[in-house]
């Protein structure tokens, strides 16, 4: 079953940011490789979270995004319970697979892609391995 796991935001700096952002609590806080990018997740008085991304090095997948728009909204992220069931959704919305699934560091690992919609839009979607 498809359902929204957390909005995600690409900031400049995250600490600056998590000065001002309302939010329950900060969960947890990574560097991740495979995006190059410090990432950090915050729960949001709700079943679904904020992500913030804060690219490290002019390559990260989200550096252009900063750099063009400023802090901004980024994407949606929905949990899947399978690649099939990502596929089925990507496919309906003729989503552009942009990367992935790989392992994300923030989410102990479990495989994230990323698909480019046709508004132009991110959309993320986190792959349950239960």
């Amino acid at each position: 079953m498809i359902r929204l796991h957390h909005t995600g935001f690409v900031v400049k700096d995250i600490a600056a940011w998590e000065k001002n952002m309302l939010f329950e609590n900060k969960i947890k806080e990574v560097i991740d490789p495979i995006q190059k990018a410090k990432l950090a997740l915050y729960s949001n008085f709700s079943d679904s979270f904020i992500e913030l991304i804060q690219p490290l090095e002019e390559d990260s997948f989200t550096m252009n995004a900063l750099l063009k728009s400023g802090n901004h909204f980024n994407h949606f992220c929905y949990h899947v319970d399978s690649i099939e069931e990502m596929n089925e959704v990507a496919s309906k919305y003729k989503l552009i697979p942009v990367l992935g699934p790989v392992p994300a560091l923030l989410f102990d690992n479990e495989q994230v892609a990323f698909f480019y919609g046709r508004n132009r839009q991110i959309v993320e979607f986190l792959i349950s391995t239960l």
